[in-house]
């Protein structure tokens, strides 16, 4: 809890990642941190969203838009408005819980290290490669 507290406070830290076994406390430790965020406004706004197994990007889009209140008038502007919303320089904690594959951050909408304004990502895999997939695409995007 402490180490990934400390990371979220760092100014140099966009992406925090927990992996390990299923069962072994992923979901409880992001849910602590979550309360713990919310105690101490370390961020504007909070979006906890469980990924699972069978990935549904709208599904995905859809829940991170209503707990940071992005409104879609269409599908097709979905990752545009949540990319827009996500590097607005406002300080957003989004948090992908139980992610069991390698995820394109870039179609949900989710800006890379470049360009995240005041966001923070968080995520929980079972998988470290899974993790490093992801961290490896999104810190090599421009």
């Amino acid at each position: 809890m402490k180490n990934v507290w400390d990371a979220l406070n760092d100014e140099n830290v966009y992406m925090v990642g927990v992996y390990g076994m299923g069962g072994i406390g992923k979901t409880t430790l992001v849910q602590e941190v979550e309360r713990k965020e919310e105690q101490d406004n370390l961020f504007e706004d909070i979006a906890f969203v469980e990924v699972t197994q069978t990935l549904d990007i709208k599904k995905v889009q859809r829940e991170i838009a209503e707990k940071l209140g992005v409104k879609f008038s269409n599908d097709s502007e979905r990752a545009n408005k949540l990319y827009e919303r996500l590097k607005s320089g406002k300080k957003i904690f989004l948090i992908l819980d139980n992610i069991w594959e390698d995820v394109d951050l870039k179609t949900i909408g989710i800006p890379s290290k470049m360009d995240h304004g005041g966001c923070k990502l968080m995520f929980t895999a079972r998988n470290l490669d899974v993790l490093q997939k992801i961290s490896r695409w999104h810190f090599r995007r421009k």
